[in-house]
Protein backbone atom coordinates (compact mmCIF):
# COMPACT_ATOMS: atom_id res chain seq x y z
CA UNK A 1 0.00 0.00 0.00
CA UNK A 2 1.48 3.32 -0.78
CA UNK A 3 -0.18 6.72 1.32
CA UNK A 4 -0.44 9.01 -1.72
CA UNK A 5 -1.56 11.71 0.99
CA UNK A 6 -1.52 11.16 4.53
CA UNK A 7 -3.59 12.90 7.02
CA UNK A 8 -1.92 15.45 9.11
CA UNK A 9 -3.19 14.61 12.28
CA UNK A 10 -3.12 10.45 13.40
CA UNK A 11 -6.10 10.64 16.07
CA UNK A 12 -9.39 12.29 16.40
CA UNK A 13 -9.72 14.69 19.43
CA UNK A 14 -11.53 13.03 22.14
CA UNK A 15 -13.94 14.65 24.45
CA UNK A 16 -11.42 17.12 26.55
CA UNK A 17 -12.26 17.16 30.55
CA UNK A 18 -13.09 20.73 30.06
CA UNK A 19 -16.35 19.69 28.11
CA UNK A 20 -17.09 16.82 29.80
CA UNK A 21 -16.88 19.37 33.08
CA UNK A 22 -18.59 21.66 31.19
CA UNK A 23 -21.82 19.43 30.66
CA UNK A 24 -21.87 18.27 34.23
CA UNK A 25 -22.18 21.49 35.47
CA UNK A 26 -24.89 22.09 33.01
CA UNK A 27 -27.13 18.83 33.93
CA UNK A 28 -26.65 19.65 37.78
CA UNK A 29 -28.32 22.95 37.07
CA UNK A 30 -30.76 21.98 34.82
CA UNK A 31 -31.67 19.66 37.89
CA UNK A 32 -31.93 21.89 40.17
CA UNK A 33 -33.09 24.75 38.63
CA UNK A 34 -35.66 23.09 36.48
CA UNK A 35 -37.23 25.67 33.21
CA UNK A 36 -35.31 28.78 34.68
CA UNK A 37 -32.19 26.59 33.89
CA UNK A 38 -33.57 26.07 30.85
CA UNK A 39 -34.78 29.64 29.89
CA UNK A 40 -31.11 31.52 30.88
CA UNK A 41 -29.12 29.15 28.83
CA UNK A 42 -31.33 29.53 25.84
CA UNK A 43 -30.85 33.41 26.05
CA UNK A 44 -27.15 33.33 27.04
CA UNK A 45 -26.34 31.09 24.52
CA UNK A 46 -28.75 31.16 21.72
CA UNK A 47 -29.91 34.24 21.60
CA UNK A 48 -33.76 33.45 22.28
CA UNK A 49 -36.29 34.53 24.92
CA UNK A 50 -39.26 32.88 23.34
CA UNK A 51 -40.97 29.62 25.09
CA UNK A 52 -39.56 26.09 25.46
CA UNK A 53 -42.58 24.45 24.17
CA UNK A 54 -43.64 25.20 20.64
CA UNK A 55 -46.58 25.48 20.18
CA UNK A 56 -48.82 23.68 17.11
CA UNK A 57 -50.00 26.73 15.58
CA UNK A 58 -46.23 27.79 15.12
CA UNK A 59 -45.76 24.56 13.43
CA UNK A 60 -48.64 24.84 11.35
CA UNK A 61 -47.33 28.22 10.65
CA UNK A 62 -43.74 27.13 9.55
CA UNK A 63 -45.19 24.57 7.07
CA UNK A 64 -47.49 26.76 5.07
CA UNK A 65 -44.52 28.93 4.84
CA UNK A 66 -42.89 26.14 3.20
CA UNK A 67 -41.09 26.22 -0.08
CA UNK A 68 -43.56 24.23 -2.21
CA UNK A 69 -40.15 22.13 -3.96
CA UNK A 70 -38.72 21.67 -0.24
CA UNK A 71 -42.03 20.09 1.00
CA UNK A 72 -42.15 17.74 -2.15
CA UNK A 73 -38.52 16.65 -1.31
CA UNK A 74 -39.09 16.30 2.15
CA UNK A 75 -41.90 14.25 1.48
CA UNK A 76 -40.47 11.99 -0.41
CA UNK A 77 -37.53 11.32 2.42
CA UNK A 78 -40.15 10.77 4.64
CA UNK A 79 -42.02 8.20 2.45
CA UNK A 80 -38.95 6.17 1.62
CA UNK A 81 -37.72 6.08 4.72
CA UNK A 82 -41.26 5.54 5.93
CA UNK A 83 -41.20 2.18 3.89
CA UNK A 84 -37.29 0.76 4.78
CA UNK A 85 -38.25 1.12 8.41
CA UNK A 86 -42.08 -0.42 8.15
CA UNK A 87 -39.94 -3.27 6.18
CA UNK A 88 -37.86 -3.38 9.45
CA UNK A 89 -40.47 -3.58 11.70
CA UNK A 90 -41.86 -6.65 10.08
CA UNK A 91 -38.77 -8.55 11.19
CA UNK A 92 -39.70 -8.65 14.76
CA UNK A 93 -42.78 -10.83 15.47
CA UNK A 94 -43.72 -12.14 18.82
CA UNK A 95 -43.06 -15.91 18.90
CA UNK A 96 -42.84 -18.65 21.44
CA UNK A 97 -40.82 -21.89 20.93
CA UNK A 98 -41.10 -25.57 23.49
CA UNK A 99 -37.94 -25.69 24.95
CA UNK A 100 -38.82 -29.05 26.03
CA UNK A 101 -41.57 -31.23 26.82
CA UNK A 102 -43.76 -28.65 29.09
CA UNK A 103 -41.53 -25.80 28.89
CA UNK A 104 -42.57 -22.66 26.87
CA UNK A 105 -39.95 -19.74 25.86
CA UNK A 106 -41.17 -16.57 24.17
CA UNK A 107 -40.17 -13.67 23.28
CA UNK A 108 -42.37 -10.41 22.60
CA UNK A 109 -40.89 -6.76 21.22
CA UNK A 110 -42.37 -4.27 22.48
CA UNK A 111 -41.90 -0.12 21.47
CA UNK A 112 -40.15 2.02 24.62
CA UNK A 113 -43.09 4.21 25.87
CA UNK A 114 -41.52 7.78 24.92
CA UNK A 115 -38.57 8.53 22.99
CA UNK A 116 -36.59 11.98 22.82
CA UNK A 117 -35.30 12.86 19.67
CA UNK A 118 -32.52 15.03 19.05
CA UNK A 119 -32.70 17.71 15.83
CA UNK A 120 -29.44 19.31 15.22
CA UNK A 121 -29.57 23.11 14.50
CA UNK A 122 -26.38 24.43 14.67
CA UNK A 123 -23.55 24.66 11.61
CA UNK A 124 -26.59 23.46 9.55
CA UNK A 125 -30.71 23.08 10.17
CA UNK A 126 -30.49 19.39 9.57
CA UNK A 127 -33.80 18.66 8.61
CA UNK A 128 -33.40 15.30 7.18
CA UNK A 129 -32.20 14.18 10.62
CA UNK A 130 -35.94 14.45 11.98
CA UNK A 131 -37.44 12.55 9.28
CA UNK A 132 -34.26 10.35 10.19
CA UNK A 133 -34.89 10.17 13.90
CA UNK A 134 -38.56 10.53 14.44
CA UNK A 135 -40.23 7.85 11.20
CA UNK A 136 -38.30 4.29 13.28
CA UNK A 137 -39.50 5.78 16.75
CA UNK A 138 -43.08 5.86 14.40
CA UNK A 139 -42.68 2.55 12.44
CA UNK A 140 -41.70 0.93 16.24
CA UNK A 141 -44.68 2.41 17.41
CA UNK A 142 -43.59 4.79 19.90
CA UNK A 143 -46.57 6.23 21.74
CA UNK A 144 -44.76 9.62 22.81
CA UNK A 145 -42.21 11.07 20.61
CA UNK A 146 -40.56 14.42 22.00
CA UNK A 147 -38.12 16.62 19.14
CA UNK A 148 -35.82 18.79 20.61
CA UNK A 149 -33.68 21.45 18.72
CA UNK A 150 -32.05 24.46 19.22
CA UNK A 151 -33.46 27.65 18.71
CA UNK A 152 -31.18 30.23 16.89
CA UNK A 153 -31.95 34.00 17.88
CA UNK A 154 -34.75 35.36 18.19
CA UNK A 155 -36.82 32.99 15.47
CA UNK A 156 -36.46 29.79 17.34
CA UNK A 157 -36.21 27.22 15.69
CA UNK A 158 -35.36 27.06 12.18
CA UNK A 159 -38.59 27.27 10.17
CA UNK A 160 -37.82 24.45 7.78
CA UNK A 161 -37.42 21.84 11.09
CA UNK A 162 -40.44 22.78 12.67
CA UNK A 163 -42.66 22.63 9.28
CA UNK A 164 -41.12 18.92 8.89
CA UNK A 165 -41.60 18.15 12.55
CA UNK A 166 -45.49 19.09 11.12
CA UNK A 167 -45.31 16.78 8.36
CA UNK A 168 -44.33 14.28 10.21
CA UNK A 169 -47.42 14.87 12.96
CA UNK A 170 -45.19 15.60 15.91
CA UNK A 171 -46.76 17.59 18.70
CA UNK A 172 -44.79 17.91 21.04
CA UNK A 173 -41.38 20.13 20.44
CA UNK A 174 -39.06 21.70 22.36
CA UNK A 175 -37.08 24.70 21.41
CA UNK A 176 -33.74 23.30 23.88
CA UNK A 177 -30.65 22.10 22.39
CA UNK A 178 -27.52 21.00 24.08
CA UNK A 179 -26.27 19.12 26.82
CA UNK A 180 -29.70 21.24 28.69
CA UNK A 181 -32.20 19.64 26.33
CA UNK A 182 -30.58 16.00 27.10
CA UNK A 183 -30.99 16.75 30.83
CA UNK A 184 -34.52 18.08 30.81
CA UNK A 185 -35.71 15.08 28.54
CA UNK A 186 -33.76 12.39 30.58
CA UNK A 187 -34.96 13.47 34.61
CA UNK A 188 -37.85 15.56 32.95
CA UNK A 189 -38.94 18.59 34.81
CA UNK A 190 -42.45 20.49 35.78
CA UNK A 191 -44.77 20.02 32.17
CA UNK A 192 -42.25 18.21 30.18
CA UNK A 193 -42.29 14.24 31.82
CA UNK A 194 -38.68 12.25 30.82
CA UNK A 195 -39.03 10.12 28.10
CA UNK A 196 -37.47 6.21 28.05
CA UNK A 197 -34.71 6.90 25.17
CA UNK A 198 -32.79 9.15 23.74
CA UNK A 199 -31.88 9.14 19.99
CA UNK A 200 -30.29 11.30 17.45
CA UNK A 201 -26.30 12.76 16.28
CA UNK A 202 -25.49 16.13 18.43
CA UNK A 203 -22.19 18.07 19.26
CA UNK A 204 -19.60 17.38 21.53
CA UNK A 205 -21.65 18.52 24.47
CA UNK A 206 -24.97 16.73 23.35
CA UNK A 207 -22.99 13.44 23.17
CA UNK A 208 -21.37 13.82 26.30
CA UNK A 209 -24.64 14.42 27.83
CA UNK A 210 -26.16 11.59 26.71
CA UNK A 211 -22.57 9.27 28.23
CA UNK A 212 -23.59 10.87 31.71
CA UNK A 213 -26.83 9.91 31.42
CA UNK A 214 -27.29 6.37 30.01
CA UNK A 215 -28.77 4.66 32.87
CA UNK A 216 -31.69 6.93 33.71
CA UNK A 217 -32.67 6.35 30.50
CA UNK A 218 -31.54 4.91 27.09
CA UNK A 219 -29.32 6.02 24.41
CA UNK A 220 -28.75 4.93 20.74
CA UNK A 221 -25.29 5.72 20.66
CA UNK A 222 -22.55 7.76 20.74
CA UNK A 223 -21.92 9.82 17.56
CA UNK A 224 -18.72 11.47 16.53
CA UNK A 225 -17.78 13.33 13.37
CA UNK A 226 -19.17 12.36 9.84
CA UNK A 227 -16.79 9.32 8.27
CA UNK A 228 -16.18 8.10 4.40
CA UNK A 229 -13.97 5.24 3.35
CA UNK A 230 -14.29 4.96 -0.62
CA UNK A 231 -12.96 1.99 -2.43
CA UNK A 232 -12.78 2.88 -6.07
CA UNK A 233 -11.31 0.65 -9.08
CA UNK A 234 -10.66 1.49 -12.42
CA UNK A 235 -14.38 2.58 -13.47
CA UNK A 236 -14.89 5.27 -11.48
CA UNK A 237 -15.04 8.70 -11.91
CA UNK A 238 -12.50 11.03 -10.16
CA UNK A 239 -15.03 14.25 -10.23
CA UNK A 240 -17.45 11.89 -8.49
CA UNK A 241 -15.22 10.38 -6.32
CA UNK A 242 -14.03 14.01 -5.01
CA UNK A 243 -17.33 15.05 -4.69
CA UNK A 244 -18.16 12.26 -2.51
CA UNK A 245 -15.47 12.62 -0.23
CA UNK A 246 -16.21 16.80 0.60
CA UNK A 247 -19.67 15.91 1.11
CA UNK A 248 -18.16 14.41 4.06
CA UNK A 249 -15.92 17.21 4.35
CA UNK A 250 -18.54 19.33 4.33
CA UNK A 251 -19.69 18.71 7.73
CA UNK A 252 -17.35 19.07 10.18
CA UNK A 253 -13.62 20.47 10.28
CA UNK A 254 -12.81 17.09 12.15
CA UNK A 255 -14.70 14.79 9.70
CA UNK A 256 -12.58 12.39 8.28
CA UNK A 257 -12.51 10.91 4.38
CA UNK A 258 -10.44 8.23 3.15
CA UNK A 259 -9.98 7.17 -0.39
CA UNK A 260 -8.55 3.80 -1.25
CA UNK A 261 -7.80 3.30 -4.88
CA UNK A 262 -6.72 0.00 -6.91
CA UNK A 263 -4.80 2.29 -9.68
CA UNK A 264 -2.76 5.43 -9.25
CA UNK A 265 -3.79 7.70 -11.80
CA UNK A 266 -6.95 7.54 -10.45
CA UNK A 267 -5.81 8.70 -7.01
CA UNK A 268 -4.04 11.45 -8.47
CA UNK A 269 -7.03 12.83 -11.00
CA UNK A 270 -9.26 12.56 -7.61
CA UNK A 271 -7.28 14.48 -5.78
CA UNK A 272 -6.70 17.53 -8.71
CA UNK A 273 -10.68 17.27 -8.88
CA UNK A 274 -11.11 17.91 -4.97
CA UNK A 275 -8.72 21.12 -5.32
CA UNK A 276 -10.76 22.04 -8.18
CA UNK A 277 -13.98 21.64 -6.23
CA UNK A 278 -12.55 23.01 -2.93
CA UNK A 279 -11.96 26.89 -5.03
CA UNK A 280 -16.20 27.20 -5.71
CA UNK A 281 -17.51 25.32 -3.02
CA UNK A 282 -19.60 27.44 -0.92
CA UNK A 283 -18.79 24.66 2.16
CA UNK A 284 -15.45 25.19 1.18
CA UNK A 285 -13.40 26.39 4.41
CA UNK A 286 -15.12 23.61 6.45
CA UNK A 287 -14.60 21.28 3.84
CA UNK A 288 -10.72 21.91 3.13
CA UNK A 289 -9.93 21.72 6.93
CA UNK A 290 -11.80 18.11 7.42
CA UNK A 291 -9.54 17.37 3.92
CA UNK A 292 -6.32 18.80 4.96
CA UNK A 293 -6.40 17.19 8.79
CA UNK A 294 -7.64 13.79 8.28
CA UNK A 295 -8.00 12.96 4.38
CA UNK A 296 -6.19 9.91 3.56
CA UNK A 297 -6.05 8.66 -0.04
CA UNK A 298 -3.87 5.40 -0.82
CA UNK A 299 -3.26 3.04 -3.40
CA UNK A 300 -3.24 -0.50 -2.81
CA UNK A 301 -4.43 -3.95 -3.55
CA UNK A 302 -8.19 -4.37 -3.41
CA UNK A 303 -7.51 -7.16 -0.17
CA UNK A 304 -5.35 -4.21 1.33
CA UNK A 305 -8.30 -1.61 0.61
CA UNK A 306 -11.10 -4.55 2.24
CA UNK A 307 -8.48 -5.09 5.20
CA UNK A 308 -8.00 -1.45 5.65
CA UNK A 309 -11.84 -1.06 5.74
CA UNK A 310 -12.73 -3.48 8.07
CA UNK A 311 -9.86 -2.14 10.71
CA UNK A 312 -11.38 1.26 10.20
CA UNK A 313 -15.33 0.59 10.57
CA UNK A 314 -16.02 3.46 9.00
CA UNK A 315 -19.18 5.39 9.75
CA UNK A 316 -19.83 5.36 5.29
CA UNK A 317 -19.06 2.66 2.99
CA UNK A 318 -18.57 3.57 -0.64
CA UNK A 319 -17.61 0.69 -3.18
CA UNK A 320 -17.23 2.30 -6.65
CA UNK A 321 -16.13 -0.70 -7.95
CA UNK A 322 -17.18 -2.95 -11.06
CA UNK A 323 -18.54 -5.81 -8.52
CA UNK A 324 -19.56 -3.85 -5.87
CA UNK A 325 -21.93 -6.78 -4.37
CA UNK A 326 -18.70 -9.19 -4.30
CA UNK A 327 -16.79 -7.08 -2.47
CA UNK A 328 -19.56 -5.91 0.08
CA UNK A 329 -19.61 -9.84 0.79
CA UNK A 330 -15.56 -9.19 2.04
CA UNK A 331 -16.72 -6.36 4.56
CA UNK A 332 -17.72 -7.05 8.14
CA UNK A 333 -17.57 -3.53 9.71
CA UNK A 334 -19.36 -0.48 8.65
CA UNK A 335 -22.24 1.97 9.42
CA UNK A 336 -23.99 1.99 5.98
CA UNK A 337 -22.28 0.89 2.36
CA UNK A 338 -23.48 2.63 -0.98
CA UNK A 339 -23.05 -0.09 -3.54
CA UNK A 340 -21.76 1.03 -7.10
CA UNK A 341 -21.22 4.02 -8.79
CA UNK A 342 -24.62 5.67 -8.53
CA UNK A 343 -25.12 5.14 -4.97
CA UNK A 344 -23.83 8.04 -3.74
CA UNK A 345 -24.05 8.74 0.10
CA UNK A 346 -25.71 11.72 -0.08
CA UNK A 347 -28.63 9.91 -0.97
CA UNK A 348 -28.67 7.61 1.85
CA UNK A 349 -28.04 10.85 3.88
CA UNK A 350 -31.17 12.25 2.76
CA UNK A 351 -33.83 10.49 0.15
CA UNK A 352 -33.19 7.12 -0.46
CA UNK A 353 -34.10 5.09 2.56
CA UNK A 354 -31.42 4.16 4.62
CA UNK A 355 -31.34 5.82 8.31
CA UNK A 356 -27.83 8.16 7.88
CA UNK A 357 -27.83 8.27 12.35
CA UNK A 358 -24.46 6.14 12.02
CA UNK A 359 -21.74 4.37 14.54
CA UNK A 360 -18.61 6.25 13.89
CA UNK A 361 -14.94 5.98 15.42
CA UNK A 362 -15.06 2.53 14.76
CA UNK A 363 -18.24 1.54 17.16
CA UNK A 364 -19.67 -0.68 13.49
CA UNK A 365 -17.09 -3.37 14.78
CA UNK A 366 -20.52 -3.61 17.89
CA UNK A 367 -23.00 -1.76 16.74
CA UNK A 368 -25.25 -0.30 13.78
CA UNK A 369 -27.09 2.31 12.92
CA UNK A 370 -30.65 3.88 13.99
CA UNK A 371 -33.32 1.74 13.08
CA UNK A 372 -36.85 0.38 14.55
CA UNK A 373 -35.02 -2.11 16.66
CA UNK A 374 -33.34 0.88 18.56
CA UNK A 375 -36.61 1.68 19.75
CA UNK A 376 -38.10 -1.77 20.38
CA UNK A 377 -37.28 -4.17 23.45
CA UNK A 378 -36.98 -7.83 23.48
CA UNK A 379 -39.45 -9.15 26.14
CA UNK A 380 -39.06 -13.09 27.07
CA UNK A 381 -41.48 -15.06 29.00
CA UNK A 382 -41.61 -18.55 30.14
CA UNK A 383 -43.93 -21.18 31.26
CA UNK A 384 -43.85 -24.47 32.50
CA UNK A 385 -46.16 -27.07 33.37
CA UNK A 386 -46.19 -28.90 36.92
CA UNK A 387 -44.33 -32.30 35.39
CA UNK A 388 -41.85 -29.85 33.89
CA UNK A 389 -40.97 -28.22 37.20
CA UNK A 390 -40.69 -31.43 39.14
CA UNK A 391 -38.52 -32.93 36.00
CA UNK A 392 -36.02 -29.54 36.73
CA UNK A 393 -36.33 -29.23 39.95
CA UNK A 394 -33.44 -31.61 41.22
CA UNK A 395 -30.96 -30.42 38.68
CA UNK A 396 -31.83 -26.49 39.30
CA UNK A 397 -31.44 -27.06 42.91
CA UNK A 398 -28.15 -28.56 42.67
CA UNK A 399 -26.96 -25.65 41.06
CA UNK A 400 -28.43 -23.07 43.09
CA UNK A 401 -26.53 -25.14 45.92
CA UNK A 402 -23.04 -25.07 44.21
CA UNK A 403 -23.57 -20.71 44.14
CA UNK A 404 -24.57 -20.86 47.62
CA UNK A 405 -28.19 -19.04 46.62
CA UNK A 406 -30.67 -21.40 48.89
CA UNK A 407 -34.06 -19.67 48.51
CA UNK A 408 -33.55 -20.11 44.68
CA UNK A 409 -32.92 -24.03 45.46
CA UNK A 410 -36.06 -23.55 47.90
CA UNK A 411 -38.38 -22.18 45.19
CA UNK A 412 -37.34 -25.21 42.59
CA UNK A 413 -38.02 -27.97 45.25
CA UNK A 414 -41.04 -26.27 46.25
CA UNK A 415 -42.19 -26.82 42.53
CA UNK A 416 -40.60 -29.99 42.59
CA UNK A 417 -43.22 -31.82 44.48
CA UNK A 418 -42.37 -30.65 47.99
CA UNK A 419 -44.85 -28.18 47.91
CA UNK A 420 -47.35 -28.60 45.54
Amino acid sequence: MIIVKPPATSERESIARSIQERVHSILDRVFQEGEKALSELNRHLDGYEGPILIREKALNEALAQMDPSLRQAVETAIDNVRTFHRAQRSMFRDQEWEIAPGIRAGMRFLPVRSAGIYVPGGRYPLISTAVMGIVPAQEAGVSRIVAFSPPRGSSGISKPILATLCLLGLKEVLAVGGAQGVGALARGLPGIPPVDLLAGPGNAYVTEAKRQMFGNVGIDSLAGPSEVLVIADHTAKPTVLAADLLAQAEHDPLARVSLYCLEESLAVRTMTEVESLLKSLPTGKTARQAWEASGTVAVCTLEEAVGAANRVAPEHLELAVQNPREVLERCTAYGAAFLGHHSAEAFGDYIAGTNHVLPTEGRSRFSGGLWVGTFLRPLTHLEMSKEAAALLSKPGECLAQAEGLYAHALAMRLRGGDGN
